[in-house]
């Protein structure tokens, strides 16, 4: 009987400690379990066997019951969805084929756009309860709102407003405020709307270029009759100016002659009064003008010579020659100064 006892105790002690190794390590399990990490980007929704308790965790380490409680993690950094011909070489968060609508003037588009948008992490309970995870939120908000909004604010424009000059900005921006309106019901948040091109039927583009072709014919006719009126309103121009700077050329000229002729009876008119006053200075001035004479005739009887005139007489060679004493000047009174 005793020995039963000793070999009883003999493996109830190894079994007690694996015992309590296990409830050890169950115990850390539990506690490790109940801290949780919060990645940067995201939001941390706290659940309760399944449900929403309405606490949002911030990145960062927190607190759980363990097994009782859970986290859904929802990123609140900008998503983008995107639509082209090829979906899979695009490099957004959530791809998309174009979108096909048509104008006003019933022209067939197509729209290539992308929509930036985030989920607000205070929003992010209410987004999760009303919509889904984002996969939900893509599907359901985002790609249906930004499709149907883009095909029907399209039909408010001519295919030439969304083809060329400000409409495709102000389409743009019809369809941005559109969607952030309706995101918001939704407590998402838009970021932008960027419509990256529109493409139009061949056969209108066709018509666009030659109908930009036969402008800039019409336009570059009407330039170059502008320029031969230019032209034309130079050349009279310079004639004008020609014509003018001859006119004043001839008035100067007129002036030049006229001042000169003034000068000239001036100067008649002063030496005129200077012989009237001193009638000797006329045989003075004859006088002058004989200095360089060899030899002259002058007449004879009835005149009285104003110098007197030696006879003629044979000199030494056996010639005739005439010599003229030197002219006395007569002395030429003073102007009195009455």
């Amino acid at each position: 009987m005793s020995f039963n006892n000793r070999g009883n105790i003999k493996w109830r002690a190894p079994l007690i400690l694996i015992s309590l190794g296990i409830l050890l390590f169950g115990l850390a399990i539990l506690g490790g379990s109940a801290y949780t990490p919060i990645k940067y980007g995201t939001v941390g929704l706290v659940t309760r066997f399944g449900g929403l308790t309405g606490t949002i965790f911030e990145p960062g380490l927190h607190w759980k019951l363990p097994l009782a409680e859970g986290i859904v993690s929802i990123p609140t950094v900008v998503l983008s969805y995107e639509t082209s011909d090829n979906p899979e070489l695009s490099n957004a968060d959530y791809r998309d084929y174009p979108v096909n609508a048509q104008t006003v003037d019933g022209q067939q588009i197509t729209i290539k756009y992308t929509v930036l948008f985030f989920i607000p992490g205070e929003n992010a309970a209410q987004v999760v309860q009303n919509i889904g995870r984002p996969d939900e939120v893509v599907e359901n908000v985002v790609k249906a709102h930004s499709r149907n909004l883009t095909r029907l604010r399209a039909q408010n424009y001519s295919a030439e407003e969304l083809y060329s000059g400000e409409g495709i900005f102000n389409y743009e921006q019809v369809v941005r405020d559109g969607l952030a309106e309706e995101f918001g019901d939704y407590g998402i948040t838009l970021d932008k709307f960027l419509v990256r091109k529109v493409e139009f039927d061949a056969d209108y583009i066709t018509a666009i270029e030659e109908q930009q072709i036969a402008q800039e014919s019409i336009e570059t006719a009407q330039y170059k009759s502008e320029a031969a009126e230019y032209e034309k309103e130079r050349q009279i121009r310079l004639a004008e100016a020609d014509a003018e700077r001859t006119k004043l050329m001839a008035q100067a000229d007129a002036e030049r002659e006229r001042l000169l002729a003034d000068a000239e009876a001036y100067s008649i008119e002063q030496r005129g009064a200077a012989l009237e006053g001193y009638p000797q200075l006329i045989q003075w001035q004859f006088v002058r003008s004989l200095e360089n004479v060899q030899w002259g005739v002058l007449p004879g009887e009835g005149i009285q010579p104003l110098m007197p005139i030696p006879s003629f007489g044979e000199g030494d060679s056996g010639e005739a020659t005439m010599e003229l004493p030197t002219p006395m000047p007569t002395p030429i009174p003073e102007p009195s100064d009455q």
